[in-house]
């Protein structure tokens, strides 16, 4: 299909402050009065993405893992999305007390809200991790968008990936940027499928498919090339990166994890690991670490890393074996 790109810088510079660029919103009102279907793309669940004071800066973060609570609307809570813990919505600001607080990011449970807003009769189907917790609520939700008793799809990744519907001609990424700025090497190769697999989903069936992805860096490598069907080039560039920094599959990679719910004790049980694997570590083989993981605490356990890196698995792996054996 057709993919056109949209800057978002471009779109606040005018005033426009909304999650939908005024591309996306003429896209979705066309395809609304005739009669077709759109879907949304926002690799986030949640109404917003972090919760902080804007007098003192304090942000609202889980006591048991080492990152932000997300705020659900539907039913007023902090939610941390790795551990399950639940707060109810807080009226101040625990450390400065101030009452005004600051709700940043968008998650799909906000994207649901302001689309309804601004097309009041379009029908919309919310497909993420807390719409379909129910059994078989997934596959109903797709079956129903089959049928035409929705207009609009939004949903996280789970909707962009192998879904067929002859009435859909438009597909929008509400943020591309989203995952490039994850710890992962990973992250351009991931960015670029998503938006692949989401276009993908327009026009199937006709021609006249339509694709509009949002993005605050419209230059960036994995947004550019898979808006411009540009498969090879960016197989090429990510090659490259990949061979100048010995990353896979130029090389392999053991990753091992301590966790404790001392920070100390997990750094010192992971000191001890990396002596036993120095003494069987092969001359081509690279120990990184220990380190923090890059999300420090999950569940009240701290979390410390050690990465082996190598030409080859086989000797990393008999590395690890010799680590559980020695310990």
């Amino acid at each position: 299909p057709h993919v056109e790109t949209v800057d978002m810088r471009d779109e606040m510079a005018v005033g426009n402050t909304g999650i939908l660029s005024r591309r996306l919103a003429q896209e979705l009102e066309e395809r609304l009065n005739r009669k077709e279907q759109s879907i949304l793309l926002l690799n986030r669940r949640g109404h917003n993405t972090y919760i902080s004071c804007p007098a003192c800066g304090h942000v609202f973060n889980c006591e048991n893992c080492s990152i932000s609570l997300t705020y659900h609307s539907a039913n007023q809570k902090l939610l941390c999305h790795y551990c399950g813990a639940a707060h109810p919505l807080p009226n101040e600001c625990p450390a400065c007390k101030n009452k005004k607080l600051r709700f940043s990011g968008i998650g799909t449970q906000r994207a649901d809200e302001e689309i309804s807003a601004m097309f009041p009769n379009a029908r919309i189907l919310r497909l993420d991790a807390d719409t379909t917790m129910t059994k078989d609520a997934f596959e109903k939700g797709l079956t129903a968008f089959a049928n035409g008793e929705y207009d609009i799809m939004l949903g996280t990744q789970m909707v962009a990936k192998g879904l067929n519907f002859p009435k859909l001609q438009l597909a929008g990424v509400i943020l591309a940027d989203t995952g490039l700025h994850m710890p992962d090497f990973r992250a351009g190769e991931r960015t670029f499928a998503l938006i692949t697999q989401v276009a993908g989903r327009a026009g199937r069936y006709l021609k006249n498919g339509k694709v509009i992805v949002q993005t605050y860096d419209p230059a960036r490598e994995p947004i550019f090339f898979a808006c411009n069907s540009k498969i090879t080039e960016f197989y090429d560039y990510e090659l490259t990166q990949r061979q100048f920094l010995e990353f896979p599959p130029f090389s392999r990679l053991v990753r091992l994890v301590f966790r404790s719910f001392n920070k100390n004790l997990a750094f010192e049980t992971a000191m001890e690991a990396k002596k036993i694997l120095q003494n069987a570590a092969p001359k081509n083989a690279e120990i990184l670490g220990p380190a923090e993981c890059p999300i420090e605490k999950i569940s009240q356990n701290y979390r410390v890393q050690i990465l082996l890196k190598g030409t080859s698995v086989i000797p990393l792996l008999c590395m690890a074996r010799n680590l559980l054996e020695k310990y």
